[in-house]
């Protein structure tokens, strides 16, 4: 998937999103409520979360970005099955932790050298 496809594909998602409004507030929402949410919605939710880290990355460099977007749209399924498992193994944290963790560990920090 290129880049700008993958950015119109998360623009409608966060479209779709705001259409939808669910409880993100970060601090009470936990991985337990994202799984008790419609399966619809947690893959809405995931498409603009893995959008939004798509584009903090493109700051450090258009290849971590892409590393992002390839991570997570080539597979979707299966990194799906991924951060699902690893939400129901830590539900007192938070799906955003969940989420930048394992894109960290396929893609790098998200932070630039001069930044930490």
């Amino acid at each position: 998937m290129t880049l700008s496809k993958a950015l119109v594909i998360g623009s409608l998602c966060l479209v779709i999103i705001g259409l939808y409004p669910q409880k993100v507030w970060a601090e009470s929402f936990k991985n337990k409520d994202f799984l008790d949410m419609p399966p619809v919605q947690q893959k809405f939710w995931l498409s603009g979360a893995i959008d939004t880290l798509g584009h903090v990355a493109v700051f450090k460099s258009k290849t971590q970005s892409q590393c992002v977007y390839d991570w997570y749209f080539l597979d979707t399924a299966t990194q799906n099955g991924i951060i699902l498992a690893a939400m129901k193994k830590y539900p007192d944290s938070t799906p955003s932790a969940i989420v930048i963790i394992l894109a960290e560990r396929a893609c790098g920090k998200f932070v630039r050298p001069n930044d930490e």
